[in-house]
């Protein structure tokens, strides 16, 4: 269910045990961030909890919010920038049962949350990785407590010497490998910068399509297919331009730049005739 304007208009609201406004948006199977700048950023904590967000990104002006509620989810990906700038008094994250795997994840919490205090990554596979607490303390030392657990000043130092080893500089060369594969990942996953609505109704099965255009463009095309794609995209003349382009990539099939690179390819040659199989010109040429 996409998190619509309406959802979140309707969505349970109330002044939570600590006295915060809260918003609760919690087992509606969202699947991405969207629509949030109708909250007009009346709230300081919302429950997102137990949907399907994969990415902790797209957030709009939110200052007053200080609580995030993502347990449940399935989140690999935080957008440092987007939170760093339109969330910036965030000091309380709650990942608890997630798919966080990377370094890069930690430290994109670091940079985009300033001022946070309390994380849970509780349940997540990084928190099986060696040195993953030290790690932790080390990139977000605004940290006071850790997956529940107080931080104490013994494992700042030990944190902080760890950093300054050769262990600390080859997980520092894993976080930047894998923010480079990460942006990758998400670079494949986008044709272009217009948002995919599902509002197109028309269900016509065709040989390699896809739910959508975002799908398709992952995972029926090459590389260089991808780059041609995006180019075409950004040369578009027109907006019908670009709703073609989408519509043949939904389809699987690589737009020309012609109308008719869809059109039905041409049948094969008919066989010979028996006239031709008793041709006696044919039968020498073939001894």
């Amino acid at each position: 269910m996409r998190l619509s304007a309406q959802i979140i208009q309707s969505a349970e609201q109330r002044t939570n045990p600590l006295g915060e406004r809260e918003i609760i948006l919690r087992s509606l199977a969202i699947p991405s961030i969207e629509h949030l700048a109708v909250s007009r950023d009346q709230f300081d904590t919302m429950d997102l909890s137990n949907n399907h967000l994969q990415r902790i990104d797209n957030f709009p002006k939110m200052e007053r919010l200080a609580t995030l509620y993502l347990g449940g989810n399935e989140i690999q990906f935080v957008d440092a920038r987007n939170l760093k700038k339109n969330v910036p008094n965030l000091a309380t994250v709650i990942l608890t049962g997630n798919g966080v795997k990377g370094w890069n994840v930690i430290a994109d919490l670091g940079e985009g949350c300033p001022k946070l205090e309390y994380l849970s990554l509780v349940g997540n596979p990084v928190t099986r990785r060696q040195h993953y607490r030290l790690y932790t303390i080390h990139k977000i030392p605004t940290l006071k407590v850790l997956d529940f657990q107080k931080v104490k000043q013994s494992e700042r130092d030990r944190a902080q010497r760890l950093a300054s080893s050769a262990a600390g500089a080859a997980m520092e060369a894993d976080c930047r490998l894998e923010a480079r594969s990460a942006a990758a990942s998400a670079d494949d996953g986008a044709v272009t910068s217009k948002t995919y609505n599902g509002d197109d109704d028309t269900n016509t099965f065709e040989p390699g399509e896809g739910k959508n255009a975002e799908e398709s463009f992952a995972t029926q095309f090459t590389l260089e297919e991808k780059a041609k794609i995006r180019e075409m995209v950004a040369n578009a003349a027109s907006a019908e331009e670009i709703d073609r382009i989408e519509n043949l990539v939904k389809k699987g099939i690589f737009p020309g730049k012609s109308d008719n690179s869809d059109s039905i390819p041409p049948p094969p040659p008919p066989p010979p005739s028996e006239d031709q199989g008793n041709d006696p010109k044919r039968q020498k040429t073939d001894d």
